[in-house]
């Protein structure tokens, strides 16, 4: 099972990219259909080019235009930000692209001030946004009180081969060691290192009147557990406050009810955390 990130700025899953070149040809569109062609030489044949050339581009604006709308979901296009980010877009093409003597040169360091932006406002979404899958666990059975209650779970870790294990309880718990780094280091792109460890179990009694989750002792451990090494996880725990980058160090156990016949997804996420989420 391939480990991914959930959220990535690809042409496929983001509508940016798309938008940005529907703009861009939408300006060349309005800055050929402005152009006046009477003052050529052959003004019959400037004015089919400039209206073969214009048609050209708006059939490219369109076709990015339904790129954005389609090849990432139309889920993800629903803030009036992207209205006002294709507008601003499309008037700064258009002025580039018909007054380039006098707005040459500023139009290319305002593109290159845009696409610096917006490379750094993607990058800090995916990197405090992000999350990396590192399992996938799939309930094959559950026995709930009053039965002694038990779980039959199949968890197929990243680059793993699938395991059959069995645990007593109603609730499933990753055991996952991670270092969380701090936010500027986040911000450059490094993920939380983790250490997928092994799956503990949890059930629910009655004390006092009150529901209280208590851990059972039927944990399985991986013999070879995915991620970094013990001795990596050992060295920055017990050098945590000394390493500049380190924000945290520390044991995640983070327990979900088991659902029969349900699959969960493991994931961690970039800036620190553990997330179970069901995934159908």
């Amino acid at each position: 099972m391939p480990v991914y990130t959930e959220f990535s700025y690809p042409l496929n899953t983001n509508p940016y990219p798309w938008i940005f070149l529907a703009a861009l040809f939408f300006g060349a569109f309005l800055s050929r259909t402005t152009r006046f062609t009477r003052q050529r030489r052959d003004a019959e044949r400037a004015r089919t080019r400039k209206w073969v050339l214009a048609s050209l581009y708006l059939s490219l604006a369109v076709v990015c235009a339904l790129g954005a709308v389609f090849i990432p979901g139309p889920a993800k296009i629903d803030t009036p930000f992207q209205l006002y980010f294709f507008a601003a877009c499309s008037f700064f093409f258009f002025l580039a692209f018909r007054f380039k003597k006098s707005f040459g040169i500023l139009a290319l360091l305002l593109a290159l001030a845009l696409v610096l932006a917006v490379q750094l406002f993607l990058g800090a979404l995916n990197a405090f946004s992000g999350e990396t899958e590192i399992a996938r666990i799939r309930v094959l059975s559950v026995q709930s009180p009053p039965q002694p209650p038990s779980l039959r779970l199949e968890v197929l870790a990243a680059q793993k081969e699938p395991v059959i294990i069995q645990l007593a309880g109603t609730h499933f718990a990753p055991l996952v060691k991670v270092v969380i780094f701090k936010d500027y280091f986040v911000f450059m792109g490094l993920k939380t290192w983790y250490r997928f460890e092994g799956i503990s179990s949890f059930a629910v009694e009655k004390r006092e009147g009150r529901s209280v989750i208590r851990q059972q002792d039927t944990d399985y451990y991986f013999p070879r557990p995915a991620g970094i090494s013990e001795q990596v996880w050992d060295f920055f725990a017990r050098h945590e406050n000394r390493i500049p980058l380190v924000k945290s160090v520390q044991y995640e156990i983070d327990a979900k009810r088991a659902r029969e016949l349900s699959t969960y997804s493991v994931r961690v996420q970039n800036d620190g955390g553990v997330e179970i989420l069901e995934i159908n």
